[in-house]
């Protein structure tokens, strides 16, 4: 049983308040454009005490005047003349743009905002770099086991001599250099085709100049016995075959039919009849299961599998430079920092993007506010100074030995190192502009982010490319001493293209609508995972309907506005893409039992500057709807109309091609299991894993609990708009983390969490009056009787002891109080020693199997 869960701010929450603080306020001297020989520092206290209060505002918190504008031609010498024209603005090729009434540079955002002969890079348009400066390079991915046709795209990275990134815009070129595969081209990728079988030669080649890198490929034999299924195991995040895995066939009843264990290229044959489920099993990995594989298609499946996240942790170290805030004293200044993702976001576990949380206190004025924040969150300010911060990363890639001598491929291969893009989102705000009720416990954060952002011109973007990180067996209480060192600069690129989303109309959840939304963009750099370049976020909360809340200056609801940095720091030219994110409940953090989640992603195809929202980005694709009613029967004989080990959904989710649940077990190992969407209300049969494994059904305590479930629907399809089946899927490759996410159009996710009662108070052998108040808490169970509404059951609490009229007594109990607390009185007839077991029940009043309860005892004067 888990702790008894207190009341805590939401992680997600506390981060939306610190940035809504440090955006909530007019701009002050935040590297403003000097002035050609105007007035610009002159003292004021309102905007009549400078010299044209057309061309400039009193920055009362600095007590000067500095340039103002309300269009992009006030920054301008046309507008200002040449004695207030801003230099800044001027000597730039891009000029200047009017950014919440601040005249700041103009960014670009790709090659095409340049003159020619230039590049776009960091925002800022220059020369190209020299293909000299390429001093290494890497191909991604860097390996592939695929049969003979298939097609795969192959990417570089390339750094210079100092370990940068070198984003070249000629002069890389690719050939195969091994008969087994046909292509090559120029430029940032290639595709090639494997064309004969072969076991791992480096088949593929980048090349600039002296400077050269290959990728590794395996090419199999066409598979073509009937009757029978190839499957190819690999690691998703390294492309390494996987040796030992077990693979088991399943029919329709769960039955194994055949099992066989992979071969040192991850490679196991087995018969098969119609529609079998296919599951791969092996104690490092989170086992996998396809159900009712069809085979009709090539019978030829690759299955990617995803390392416990919970064996190994590793990552970085992040401290920020370049942070103080010219002419203040005092300031607060915030920094949510990370490592890129790969693949989805729901495919990564909490502790591996945010890592734990940690307590803060924040001092303004005579007041003191308590925060709960992940250990990623640098703050500095408010009698907070935070030097660095622990920032967990996800095993992958490496090209270099580790301190204790390791080489790249053992680490690799043994899941112990990885290489990420580390990035943050940075904002701060003088300590005299921080908004009134930032430090109110009832203020909602994501609210004042919501108001704050169409004004902010304080937050910037950090990206270092390529960080490299060892990761160690798990260290109870932390991460290990070892994690290395980076260092990103505060301001590296402003968020300086604000415009707007048009988020699509929220779903139903249970007896109303998702309460709140994020708007993320960002890029996707292959081989590293998905790297943050902005947000925004909106609230439904008046009136709670199909909409988002109407933002301020913005003319209706579902409108939401976004800020974001262009690519930079060694990911230009890598597509940029948005997410809008709804949530029942807080964003960020550990998810809890009965948060229901939905997001649409689509392709963003450049970067606006559209701070009134003119011509908003509409997101094609809907929300889908939340994936309710999915059960499963762990046990051994049928129970409430599942057979045994049956998992099934009671209703399709539309518009959604794939479903999968999630089993995660007590040591967070577990068990993903995909249907295909159209059968979803079918089900599948799981079976039960060779004998020397644990079954993630289960929680693997002593009381033989159920694992913890959570339940995504997928929307999945090919650029053209093809739906893609979940065999396509699994015959493609498409399963791992990259080309999955790639295919997405839109998810849905329910956290249904495992049944779960427990005494509250008083605690066991408190002495309490006769009748006392009574309270328990239940987590993962939906006590009610509308079963129509999604309803479970009641929780009985049966009472023994304590006299003739109290043994035995049983409460039944069908609903419960916020926090999943549920409360009642102690019978009047109970006296003396009163032994108490509290158990779920299903509508029937049928203990639930496994049984759920919860004991305990009291003395009764």
């Amino acid at each position: 049983m888990r702790p008894i869960p207190h009341p805590v701010r939401s992680p997600g929450l506390v981060l939306a308040c610190l940035l809504a603080c440090a955006m909530g306020c007019a701009m002050s001297d935040m590297g403003a454009p000097f002035i050609q020989g105007g007035p610009a520092d002159s003292a004021c206290t309102v905007d009549q005490d400078c010299a044209d209060p057309a061309l400039f505002f009193c920055n009362t918190a600095l007590s000067r005047c500095e340039p103002a504008c309300r269009t992009d031609l006030d920054c301008s010498v046309e507008r200002r003349g040449e004695l207030n024209a801003i230099i800044a603005c001027e000597s730039s090729a891009l000029g200047c743009r009017c950014d919440a009434s601040r005249c700041v540079p103009a960014l670009c955002t790709g090659d095409g905002d340049c003159e020619d002969g230039k590049v776009c890079g960091d925002g800022v348009c220059g020369p190209p770099p020299p293909a000299s400066s390429a001093a290494a390079c890497r191909v991604v991915p860097a390996r592939v086991v695929a049969p003979v046709g298939t097609t795969q795209r192959f990417e570089a990275w390339v750094t210079d001599a100092k370990g940068q990134p070198v984003v070249l815009r000629d002069g890389l070129s690719w050939s195969a250099v091994s008969p087994q595969v046909k292509g090559g081209g120029s430029g940032s990728g290639a595709t090639f085709t494997l064309d004969a079988a072969g076991v791992d030669v480096e088949a593929v080649e980048a090349r600039v100049g002296a400077v050269s890198c290959r990728a590794s490929v395996t090419v199999l034999p066409p598979h073509t016995a009937a009757g029978q299924v190839r499957v190819v195991v690999t690691d998703g995040l390294t492309g390494y075959p996987i040796e030992g895995a077990r693979v088991v066939v399943a029919d329709a009843l769960g039955s194994t039919t055949a099992r066989e264990s992979t071969d040192a290229w991850g490679v196991a044959v087995l018969a098969a009849l119609s529609d079998p489920t296919v599951s791969v099993f092996h104690p490092d990995f989170g086992y996998l299961t396809v159900a009712n594989y069809d085979m009709g298609g090539t019978r030829d499946l690759r299955l990617p599998l995803r390392r416990n996240p919970r064996d190994l942790e590793g990552g970085v170290h992040t401290g920020f430079s370049n942070f103080e805030l010219p002419g203040m004293s005092s300031a607060l200044s915030m920094g949510w920092a990370g490592l890129s993702v790969p693949g989805l976001l729901s495919e990564a576990a909490p502790y591996q993007a945010q890592g734990p949380n940690k307590p803060i206190e924040l001092r303004q004025g005579g007041t003191v506010r308590a925060f709960e924040m992940p250990s990623n969150i640098w703050v500095r300010g408010l009698d907070v100074r935070s030097e660095i911060v622990a920032v967990p990363g996800i095993a992958g890639e490496c090209d270099a030995a580790l301190e204790d001598g390791t080489d790249p491929e053992t680490a690799m291969r043994t899941g112990r190192c990885g290489t990420r893009t580390a990035w943050a989102l940075t904002a701060q705000a003088p300590a005299g502009e921080l908004p009134a009720g930032m430090m109110d416990p009832a203020t909602d954060p994501l609210l004042l982010l919501a108001r704050a952002l169409p004004q902010s011109g304080r937050f910037f973007s950090a990206v270092q490319r390529d960080a490299r990180f060892p990761l160690f067996p798990r260290v109870a209480g932390g991460y290990p001493p070892a994690m290395p060192r980076t260092s990103l600069d505060f301001r590296q690129v402003p968020l300086a293209f604000p415009f707007v989303v048009r988020v699509p109309p929220l779903p139903r959840y249970r007896d109303g609508y998702l309460s709140r939304a994020l708007v993320m963009g960002s890029v996707s750099a292959p081989g590293r995972g998905m790297v943050p370049l902005g947000l925004g976020a909106a609230v439904n909360d008046s009136p709670v309907d199909t909409n988002t809340d109407t933002q301020p200056l913005l003319s209706t609801p579902g409108l939401v506005r976004v800020r974001m940095a262009p690519a930079h720091h060694g990911l230009e030219g890598q597509a940029y893409r948005l997410m809008a994110l709804a949530s029942s409940g807080g964003l960020g953090g550990w998810a809890p039992t009965g948060l229901a989640t939905s997001a649409v992603m689509a392709p963003l195809d450049a970067l606006r500057f559209d701070p009134e929202g003119l011509e908003p980005v509409t997101l094609a694709d809907a929300f889908l709807p939340i994936p309710e009613g999915a059960r499963y029967n762990a046990d051994a004989s049928p129970w409430n109309g599942l057979l045994s080990r049956e998992w099934r959904m009671s209703a399709l989710v539309p518009g959604a091609t794939l479903v999968r649940a999630v089993f995660t077990d007590k040591d967070f190992h577990r068990w993903t299991v995909w249907v295909d969407g159209r059968r979803a209300v079918t089900g599948v049969r799981l079976p039960v894993p060779p004998p020397d494994l644990e079954d993630r059904t289960f929680q693997g305590d002593m009381l033989g609990s159920r694992a913890s479930m959570s339940v995504e629907a997928l929307a999945v399809a090919t650029p053209e708009g093809r739906s893609l089946s979940l065999s396509a899927l699994a015959e493609s490759g498409g399963l791992a983390p990259e080309p999955l996410a790639a295919a997405v159009r839109a998810t849905s996710t329910l956290n249904q969490g495992r049944p779960q009662v427990a005494w509250v108070h008083p605690v066991q052998g408190s002495s309490v009056e006769r009748g006392a108040k009574l309270i328990l808490w239940v987590d993962g169970f939906r006590v009610g009787t509308d079963t129509a509404n999604g309803d479970e059951g009641e929780v009985w609490v049966t009472f023994s002891g304590g006299g003739p009229e109290c043994d035995p007594a049983v409460t039944r109990i069908d609903s419960v109080q916020r926090h999943g607390e549920v409360s009642f009185f102690l019978p009047t007839s109970c006296s003396g020693f009163v032994r108490m077991e509290a158990s779920l029940r299903d509508p029937l009043g049928r203990p639930l199997k496994p049984a759920v309860s919860a004991g305990s005892a009291l003395l009764v004067k």
